[in-house]
């Protein structure tokens, strides 16, 4: 049952994601909300990732999740994956059931989709890099680096991590 489940919510997620590019005022707003710094990380990620970062700020915000800090890292927690296509990113999540086999093909620094599975592998702590690198403050720094923390204990983290899953 979980495994039908989960199928059914990757194959709706393929299918919002397909061709998903942010609007020209989505832009702007994302834009105002960010340094020159933060834009330069935002701008760095595909479209696709950057439509999903959108989204995932709009679910905080419709939640009552306002905070500068918890909006930034909504727009740069994914930042430390960089430009991936499509098919790495699905290359990924077939992976991803198969730990030891994804460990093996990802590789540091490697050029094309074996790069591209670490990057996805290690963005959390990489985009936090990324982002106090750019001057963000170390609160969002925080929030990026534990989005895909199991353990929640603090109320805008959990948000974050909700507002990722549904984006």
């Amino acid at each position: 049952m979980f495994i039908a489940v989960r199928a059914r919510y990757r194959v709706r997620q393929f299918g919002r994601t397909l061709g998903a590019h942010p609007a020209a005022a989505d832009l702007r707003a994302a834009r105002a909300a960010l340094s020159a710094e933060e834009w330069t990380l935002f701008r760095g990620m595909s479209p696709r990732d950057q439509w999903h970062s959108i989204e995932t700020w709009r679910l905080l915000e419709r939640e009552g999740f306002t905070e500068p800090a918890l909006r930034t890292a909504a727009l740069l927690h994914d930042a430390g994956k960089g430009r991936v296509r499509l098919h790495e990113r699905v290359l990924f999540v077939l992976l991803a059931r198969a730990p030891a086999a994804l460990e093996r093909l990802a590789a540091a620094n490697a050029p094309g989709t074996r790069g591209a599975l670490h990057r996805i592998v290690h963005h959390a702590e990489a985009g936090a890099s990324l982002a106090a690198a750019a001057g963000a403050p170390p609160r969002t720094v925080e929030l990026i680096r534990r989005h895909h923390n199991s353990s929640i204990d603090e109320p805008e983290l959990a948000a974050l991590i909700r507002a990722d899953e549904r984006a």
